[in-house]
């Protein structure tokens, strides 16, 4: 697992507005909800929907093309929704005097 520093900021960050990253190639997204970054895989497991553009309900991102429902915090899928797959989430580590995110991965 290697520590990568992403070109976004906590800044520019608007809560509970998904925004997508590159991430070494990997499609990732960061939502900030209570303050709080949050980073997962950004494609859906089930049939790959672009799952920065899902609603947000609580912790809960729904995909926006067949309804998977995921927790942010840690990838799960909901039991409700079981033909996606969990998702990778990412530990996401917020400078606080620069607002630097850098995430695992």
């Amino acid at each position: 697992m290697a520590s990568v520093k992403l070109s976004v900021k906590k800044g520019d960050l608007v809560e509970k507005k998904p925004v997508k990253v590159d991430v070494s190639g990997k499609n990732v997204f960061l939502v900030m909800i209570g303050g709080n970054v949050f980073a997962m895989d950004g494609v859906c497991s089930h049939r790959g929907g672009p799952l920065e553009k899902g609603a947000l309900d609580g912790y809960n991102i729904k995909c926006p093309w067949h309804g998977a429902i995921y927790d942010v915090r840690t990838g799960k899928v909901s039991a409700s929704t079981p033909w996606g797959k969990g998702q990778a989430s990412y530990a996401a580590k917020v400078d606080a005097k620069t607002g630097e995110i850098t995430i695992d991965i």
